[in-house]
């Protein structure tokens, strides 16, 4: 008797996870069909409610230009800032944004450097944060991919979680539109967002 309903307990196991792959696969291939850029994601932008808005930071590490400007965060684990890094010098380049750097975020050096390397990263202005440490303690970012705009003196004016390049161009447009913009993130040589 308990022999048998052990038996029938690992059949209806195993069809629950041949279900669970099945469905599994099925998301993955309606997220492979996404247009590209989107990979199955909403556009979208999220303030970051930890950043430490209005701090100003002190010391940037070596390798990061000065403000005013953007600065990007992006992950070593991070599967959608895997996605964007290699987007990201185009979207500098044509923009007009003032690129700070991009922080990579990272448990070792060496992960670091392999993803700096991987997406083409090496010449823009960066930092390999290591534990995080200055993105959380400088900034008071945590999640990536995320978007800093800090002023000329290195005030962090905003901070947002993004999804797409076309989404942070939305929100580095909506900067203008601030009280706190004539601080401003400059987009264009010599010209401020007011």
């Amino acid at each position: 008797m308990i022999t048998a309903l052990i038996v029938t307990l690992l059949a209806l196991l195993t069809l629950a996870v041949v279900i669970l792959f099945a469905m599994l696969g099925e998301l993955n291939a309606r997220v492979a069909q996404a247009p590209a850029g989107q990979a199955g994601r909403p556009e979208s932008v999220q303030p970051l409610p930890e950043a430490k808005l209005g701090a100003t930071v002190i010391e940037f590490p070596d390798g990061l230009a000065r403000p005013p400007g953007v600065l990007l965060v992006f992950s070593t684990t991070c599967g959608a800032c895997q996605e964007l890094a290699p987007q990201a010098r185009g979207f500098f380049a044509s923009a007009g944004v003032d690129l700070v750097g991009i922080v990579v975020s990272c448990a070792s050096a060496e992960s670091g450097g392999e993803f700096v390397a991987r997406y083409g990263l090496a010449d823009l202005p960066g930092y390999v944060d290591v534990s995080g440490r200055f993105s959380m303690a400088a900034l008071g970012v945590g999640m990536s991919p995320a978007a800093v705009a800090l002023s000329p003196e290195g005030a962090v004016r905003s901070a947002v979680v993004f999804s797409s390049f076309n989404a942070l161009s939305s929100w580095i447009g909506s900067l203008g539109d601030t009280p706190d913009a004539a601080d401003g993130v400059s987009v264009l040589p010599g010209k401020d967002l007011v």
